[in-house]
């Protein structure tokens, strides 16, 4: 019983976090444009621009977050319907589908 114990001390601890340090400009109002993955905003959303296939080289964030989500329905309504497709032509059993290959 006292490993058990002793087990699940170490898994609370385990699970505790230290709070994230805040990175904070000595000047007040100064912006940093660097977020998490260490890229700047401007660059993520050339990268984000980069996915989305679009025809008109410059495009305003707004625009470009509705384009993204547009494809991103775009795209989950392709593979709902490859999925379907799956089922309905996986459902067939083995030998019907060695006769319908010619």
């Amino acid at each position: 019983m006292g490993s058990q114990t002793r087990n699940s001390i170490s898994t609370v601890a385990r699970r505790r976090r230290r709070p994230s340090k805040v990175h904070r400009s000595s000047r007040p109002g100064n912006i940093d444009r660097t977020t998490a993955g260490g890229l700047s905003v401007p660059d993520k959303l050339e990268a984000l621009k980069n996915l989305i296939p679009s025809e008109n080289g410059e495009m305003k964030p707004d625009q470009l977050f509705q384009k993204t989500a547009d494809y991103i329905v775009l795209l989950n309504t392709q593979v709902l319907v490859l999925q379907k497709l799956i089922d309905f032509y996986g459902s067939q059993p083995q030998e019907n589908q060695n006769e319908n290959v010619v």
